[in-house]
């Protein structure tokens, strides 16, 4: 049903499944300035510590 009604309330639906490697949700895109790429401020914190000590080590 909330599918429904955000299909008929914006004409169409953007979504994509979460960009964190270990995580497997989709997400509907809320329509924001910039493209939505993971389904909570949760995972992209977590990608984001991971690629920042990534980058510690490394250097």
């Amino acid at each position: 049903m909330a599918l429904a009604l955000r299909l008929g309330d914006r004409g169409r639906c953007a979504w994509g499944r979460c960009a964190a490697p270990d995580c497997r949700r989709y997400f509907i895109d809320t329509g924001r300035r910039t493209p939505q790429r993971y389904c909570t401020p949760r995972c992209a914190t977590r990608v984001r510590v991971a690629s920042h000590r990534a980058g510690r080590t490394a250097a």
